[in-house]
């Protein structure tokens, strides 16, 4: 039913604004609480908010208690932040579960507020990072209701990146997974210390490890899934204190088994199912290893060993868990076409049928299409593959995965799998995980089943189709049409190996031939023809493993849509200038296979930065804007892999095209003549870099009106930071305005310079002396700029001023959490940063440009003894230049030498190609060697 809101009296001002609400009465009642609490403005952007919304009733509901329930800071901040409140409605209103977990912990929308890596996947060592960081705050001693509230916390990111189209299903159930490693692994930890304690010292030597299986095994878990978990120990061995090591293991697995799964305030953190270990509920719940490898040689059903497909590490001794795989491999996949694997899947699949069928019966209810159970679901795509790579994995080690979407990419390469199969069965298995995660989602709970109501079952249609959503018969109409094509799929290939199973010959010829064949090939055959050109471009490329690799990932995300397969078949020839970056660069290698229309850009990677430039300058529209800046700092990068020049020449581009990207948000939000627009920070200093912040002032034209100059801003922060399918431009960081975060968004001229002169703490005069004008008035440039300077040497002069810079150089050194940092670590960058910019203001001397260009000023001037400087400027350039080099090769911003092999090598050569072979070689001894030197003239030039 659809609710007019065109009450003249209302907040809304008069505007009307249809809205799908079920219940309108209730829907009015909380709009009228709602609007005592928002702005007009905000209210506006709310409506259009619920518009989109799959349930906009739940969405309104649950934001009205989030409202009622917040102190006024969060609602001064949904007021500022219309981001904010567009992650709060999109949970909302696919998440009831979620929605109840933001009102009872409503500081989680203002850390996603400082949240700066939305467009990033996180991996395993990222939330280790974020768990250790979130249990150093709290005061919780619950493991297990601690465990529970870190994870739905991190859901709601992992939900927001997937409901917004930022992540790909891979990507959510990657992230997923990865969580629940660490979670795993946390609770681990916990109980091992508890067992030391209970048992002495002699336990800290059992060696003990947590396998996944099942969708945690292939790294495929849900929003609600059962993590099935097999626990093993080394033994025999020796007694842990007390209690023999058997013993010691079963109770450690008790322990961790109860952390996890135990109902707290905010649920159990995970259900653990421990049904796949040997022998299944009536065997142990820890087996040692010889054991456990006996039993799957001698005792184990072939379905258990077809379970072992996915078996992988998730916590605890890692060798132990190598040692098993390992030793079970032999046994998953057989030296010879294992054509038994047809006769466990035919079995399998009329077992689910048979105890579906009983389900129903008992229920007495009509049937609800399962998309995980009902035949063509997801079960049936998942047997089909793992029945394949059990066929065919004992003779093609290459079909070894634990992943679905993963293994169906490599079974059509193989030939296992035509072209067609292949893409009808990874499109129906993404759709009917999207299904499942939406009805997950909901309510926390493990479903499968669509709703049996007409309402329940729109608001799906709705969560899973978003805008194409046409109504709820479409919605099953595509539902059925994936399911039956999985059937036809699974039924044919079935039948045809069973065929073969009583022949063989077949077998073994399409075998020899796909054996035969490389897998890049036959990714190649499928642009046919005119595939000549893409074939000759990379045949005489000698790239390594991780090269070809990413080359491979590339063509594979490049023949998914016809769309992508006519950009390489118009620029043959062009994948050649990609080799290289495929070989350097997981990062470039990633933009490519998320966008592989940019390869494009490789044709004129030179002289063409004026032209990018100004595209972008001159989009019009947002998502004409980010795509330029794509581009652009796309080509930026890959020029640098391909003829790599001086670190500071590339920031200095990436600073531009930052600068550009200002002003063109800005023009979009209407600000040019409310605003101007200073940058400090690494954009400041023309340092700006790959997966840089943007520090930004943001200051108000004394005509402007202050609502009118501060949602100018907003908006501005918004196009350049929101994260939508298209990504962000960068992250902006307002923290380094007047009063910091407690402070308006928008000063005056007057404002800052009061601020400096009155308030501002000495150390802050450093911050302020990389004050640089970027876009908007240029009239108020001299005044903010003039002022700011007068007023920051006069806090350089204040007695005291060496002190507080090098209290405040310690606070950053002890914020360190990196064992190797060459940026806050003693002598790391920020010493040398923090030498220029006291020497200047010491000096009562401004001078423009990055830090280089400021050391090397100071010298000519005398402000530098020459020797000093000599020093400076070549830790400057190795700093700087190994921090450019992990970017291009990661695309992030880590201040240490990545651990990955392949990374720390690639790093290590554009550093070499940049500043010489010396730099290359050994390059974490240079950094530590230079790191002594750098504290040495800190202490002597700005003090002990």
């Amino acid at each position: 039913m659809l609710l007019g809101l065109g009450d003249p009296q209302s907040k809304i001002s008069g505007r009307l604004l249809d809205l799908p609400f079920r219940q309108p009465e209730r829907a009015r009642r909380d709009l009228e609480q709602v609007q005592c609490r928002l702005s007009a403005e905000t209210l506006a952007a709310l409506l259009h908010l619920l518009a989109e919304s799959p349930d906009p009733d739940q969405a309104l509901s649950l934001l009205e208690r989030l409202l009622s329930q917040s102190r006024s800071e969060l609602i001064a901040l949904l007021d500022r932040d219309h981001v904010l409140l567009h992650y709060a409605v999109v949970i909302c209103g696919h998440s009831y579960w979620l929605g109840e977990a933001l009102i009872q912990n409503f500081d989680i929308l203002c850390s996603l507020q400082r949240e700066k890596d939305m467009e990033r996947s996180l991996e395993r060592e990222d939330f280790l990072e974020r768990f250790g960081r979130f249990r150093s705050h709290s005061e919780e001693t619950d493991v297990s209701l601690l465990l529970a509230r870190f994870k739905k916390r991190e859901y709601i990111r992992i939900a927001l990146r997937d409901l917004l189209g930022i992540a790909t299903l891979a990507d959510t159930t990657a992230e997923i997974s990865a969580l629940a490693d660490v979670l795993i692994a946390a609770a681990l930890e916990q109980a091992e210390m508890r067992m030391r304690k209970r048992h002495g010292v002699a336990a800290a030597s059992a060696r003990f490890a947590v396998l996944a299986l099942g969708k945690l095994g292939g790294n495929e878990l849900n929003y609600s899934s059962d993590v099935d978990l097999l626990y093993l120990f080394s033994g025999p061995g020796p007694s842990c204190g007390d209690v023999s090591l058997r013993e010691y293991a079963i109770r450690l697995a008790q322990l961790v088994t109860d952390m996890l799964s135990r109902a707290t305030p905010e649920g159990a953190t995970f259900r653990i199912d421990l049904r796949l270990r040997p022998r299944g509920h009536e065997g142990e719940p820890a087996i040692g290893l010889q054991e456990t490898l006996s039993y799957y040689a001698e005792a184990a059903a072939d379905w258990e060993l077809q379970a072992l497909i996915k078996a992988r590490h998730s916590a605890g001794d890692l060798a132990l868990s190598r040692d098993f795989i390992r030793g079970a491999q032999a046994r998953v996949y057989t030296p010879h076409i294992n054509f038994s694997a047809i006769e466990t899947a035919v079995n399998s699949r009329d077992k689910i049928d048979v105890h579906r069928r009983r389900s129903l019966a008992l229920r007495n209810k009509p049937p609800a299409v399962d998309v995980k159970l009902d035949r063509g679901g997801i079960r049936d795509i998942e047997f089909l593959v793992q029945c394949l790579q059990r066929v065919y994995g004992g003779e093609e080690r290459w079909l070894h995965a634990s992943g679905t979407l993963f293994s169906l990419q490599k079974l059509n390469d193989r030939g296992h799998l035509d072209g067609h199969d292949f893409h009808q069965l990874g499109q129906a298995y993404e759709f009917l995980r999207v299904v499942e995660h939406r009805l997950q989602l909901q309510r926390g709970q493990q479903v499968h089943s669509l709703p049996g109501g007409a309402e329940e079952l729109t608001v799906l249609a709705r969560a899973v189709l978003g805008d194409s959503f046409s109504g709820e018969e479409a919605f099953m109409e595509l539902l059925r049409t994936h399911m039956a094509r999985v059937i036809a799929i699974y039924d044919r290939a079935i039948h045809k190996h069973e065929q073969q199973k009583k022949t063989g010959r077949e077998a073994s010829e399409i075998l020899g031939r796909a054996a035969r064949q490389d897998p890049l090939e036959q990714v190649l055959d499928r642009f046919g023809k005119a595939s000549k050109e893409l074939r000759e471009s990379v045949g005489d490329a000698a790239l390594s493993a991780h090269g070809n690799r990413n080359l491979h990932r590339f063509f594979s995300a490049a023949v998914t849509t016809a769309e992508r397969q006519a950009v390489l078949l118009e620029n043959p020839g062009i994948i050649e200038k990609a080799l290289p970056l495929f070989e350097t660069s997981d990062y470039l290698t990633d933009v490519l296979a998320r966008h592989p229309d940019v390869v494009r850009v490789l044709g004129g990677l030179a002289g063409a930065s004026a032209a990018r430039e100004r595209a972008l300058h001159d989009a019009d529209s947002p998502g004409l804007m980010r795509k330029h800046y794509r581009e652009a700092i796309f080509a930026i990068a890959a020029q640098d892999i391909v003829s790599p020049r001086p670190a500071f020449e590339s920031m200095r581009e990436n600073s531009r095209l930052a600068d550009h990207a200002i002003e063109c948000a800005l023009r979009l939000v209407h600000g040019e003549e409310s605003l101007a627009i200073f940058a400090l920070g690494r954009l400041g200093t023309d340092e700006f870099d790959i997966a840089s912040d943007a520090d930004l002032l943001f200051v108000r034209a004394p005509e402007a009106g202050e609502q009118e100059a501060r949602i100018a801003a907003e908006r501005l922060v918004n196009a350049l930071s929101a994260y939508t399918k298209e990504g962000a431009i960068f992250a902006v960081d307002v923290r380094l305005r007047p009063r910091g975060g407690e402070g308006e968004l928008v000063v005056t001229a007057a404002q800052v310079e009061k601020y400096l002169e009155e308030e501002a703490q000495p150390w802050e005069a450093l911050t302020y002396s990389k004050l640089r004008f970027v876009a908007g008035r240029k009239d108020l440039a001299p005044l903010v700029l003039t002022s700011a300077w007068l007023r920051i040497v006069e806090l350089a002069a204040s007695p005291g001023f060496s002190a507080a810079v090098v209290e405040m150089r310690g606070r950053l050194e002890k914020s360190n959490r990196y064992a190797n940092s060459f940026k806050l670590a003693r002598g790391g960058f920020y010493d040398i940063d923090f030498i220029a910019s006291h020497v200047m203001l010491r000096e009562a001397n401004l001078v423009p440009g990055n830090t280089l260009e400021r050391l090397a000023a100071l010298c000519r001037q005398g402000f530098l003894e020459a020797a000093d400087f000599e020093k400076l400027r070549q830790a400057t350039l190795l700093y700087r230049t190994a921090d450019h080099a992990i970017r291009l090769v990661t695309g992030r911003a880590r201040p240490e030498l990545p651990v990955a092999e392949h990374a720390r090598q690639a790093t290590g050569k554009i550093v070499g190609r940049i500043l010489g072979a010396d730099a290359e070689r050994d390059l974490q001894s240079k950094l530590q060697e230079t790191q002594g030197q750098v504290r040495r003239l800190f202490t002597k030039i700005v003090g002990a």
